[in-house]
Parts: C-alpha cells; structure tokens; sequence
C-alpha cells in the first residue's frame, strides 16, 4: 500500500500578517518622512537657505544716473549655521558681489550683486540668479 505524504505547508497566516503589517509601516514612515521634509537632499534649497523672490530684484539703470545694473538680493537661512555668499552669477553669467554680511541661522541678510549690463535687456525680464555659498551649495532663483 502506498503512504501519502503529508502536504508542506507555507508560512503560517498569523506570520505572513505580521510581515504585511511590518513592510506597510515601514513604507508609511519613508513617505511621510519624504512628504514633511526629513530628507533634506531631495528639498529645493540649499540647506536650509532661499532667496526671497517677494523681496528681492534686479534692474538695470541705462541712464547716466551713477547706479550699475545690479541686483538687491534678500536670502533667509533656515538652517542651523550661518553661511557666507562667496560668488553670484545673473543669467548664467559671473556677478560681482558688491556687499554681502554672512546670512545667520534662523536669520535673513540683504546683499548686492552687481553685473554687466545688457544683461537685463528689457523692463520686467525674468532674470536668473545663482548664489554660491561658503558650504558649497548654490541657491538659484527666477527673479524679476
């Protein structure tokens, strides 16, 4: 006569519960983590510090007033160093950095970017603004 062999079992309902319940949790934290902020590398600022674009603008001056086409930039630093502006470029091309007092944490600082003209070629332009910071990140923004 023939023995019937018993039939192999998988893992047991009350594991693989537990396994869904485990996998669920951990990708519930990896997307609320991401949603809110936690990942810093995947926000749009460079460590905590923005341009304020409300406050913040170029223009260019082709009258013979004395003033050169520049740049009053408003930076707020949300980090938890301060950091210094080191260089600025306008439309992709290098700026000057006329005055700049280094941005505390948890502050803001005005500074000065003074470029070459016709760069800014009409009133209202979009102009591009890249600065580059003593902690080696570069904050860029559309300005008008």
């Amino acid at each position: 006569m023939r023995t019937l062999r018993k039939a192999k079992k998988g893992i047991s309902p009350v594991i693989a519960t537990i396994i869904l319940i485990a996998i669920t949790i951990v990708i519930a934290i990896a997307v609320a983590a991401w949603v809110f902020g936690l990942f810093k590398s995947y926000s749009g600022n460079a460590n905590g510090v923005t341009i304020l674009s409300g406050v913040s603008s170029c223009y260019s001056d082709a009258s013979s007033s004395g003033k050169s086409d520049e740049c009053i930039i408003v930076l707020s630093n949300q980090g938890s160093n301060s950091v210094s502006v080191i260089g600025a470029s306008v439309n992709g091309q290098q700026a000057s950095v006329v005055s700049a007092t280094p941005v505390p944490a948890n502050g803001q600082a005005t500074i000065t970017v003074s470029f070459t003209s016709g760069i800014i070629t009409t009133a209202g332009q979009t102009v591009n603004v890249a600065i580059a910071l003593n902690n080696g990140a570069t904050v860029t923004q559309r300005l008008l």
